[in-house]
């Protein structure tokens, strides 16, 4: 056997070595976040605790037409629900408004107020690109304490473990009415997300924009 090949098998077996690490510690990461988070996700709206006054809404892709995808649509329906049975007093509306290309906050908005939503009782928080933004925004710059955070069961872990870390008094109420057509991909997605929030916690990451919180 030439010297060529031994070198590259060694280093085939290297890479899939540390691949394989790669792999383990992802899914690591992704079970040690579902079990330490799955105690503070509800969903039946009766179990929330009546102290949590406060519901944070994550934003998503709106349609072409202006309206709510169905991922977007079920978190603004739980939240609905939360309000209309006098469960929160105040919603955040957590989302990109950047450019008029891509505005979730508008879209979030006006879905709520015309289905009875006080205007005077909504946040709207136009800088929040990710999740990690959506937090570190409703701790430190909203500076909200306690909160209920809305969102499918596969993303609220990942946005309790943030919370939690934040030092925010959060549990998450699930919007998951599905069947939703990409929920694997999403839920494939979640799981390398959970790094990139390991990550941007090591690095103590700010979110590039800052945009002081306005009501309307």
């Amino acid at each position: 056997m030439s010297k060529i090949v031994k070198i590259g098998r060694f280093f085939v077996r290297k890479s899939m070595l540390i691949i394989g690490l790669i792999a383990a510690f992802t899914i690591f990461v992704a079970l040690a976040i579902q079990i330490f988070t799955s105690y503070y996700i509800y969903n039946y709206q009766g179990n929330i605790p009546n102290d949590y006054r406060v519901a944070v809404v994550f934003g998503a892709k709106v349609q072409a037409d202006r309206n709510p995808t169905k991922f977007l649509k079920d978190r603004l329906d739980a939240v609905i629900r939360l309000y209309n049975e006098d469960q929160i007093d105040a919603i955040l509306l957590s989302g990109e408004k950047l450019n008029e290309g891509f505005n979730e906050i508008d879209v979030m908005e006006k879905y709520l107020l015309d289905r009875g939503v006080k205007i005077e009782d909504t946040y709207l928080d136009g800088a929040g690109l990710d999740t990690y933004s959506t937090i570190y925004r409703t701790k430190n710059i909203y500076q909200f304490n306690k909160v209920i955070l809305i969102s499918q069961s596969f993303h609220l872990k990942r946005a309790i473990f943030l919370g939690k870390i934040f030092g925010l008094d959060c549990i998450g109420y699930s919007a998951d009415s599905g069947p939703y057509k990409t929920e694997k991909k999403q839920s494939f997605r979640e799981v390398l997300a959970n790094i990139k929030a390991l990550l941007d916690l090591s690095n103590d990451r700010k979110p590039e924009v800052i945009i002081e919180p306005k009501k309307d």
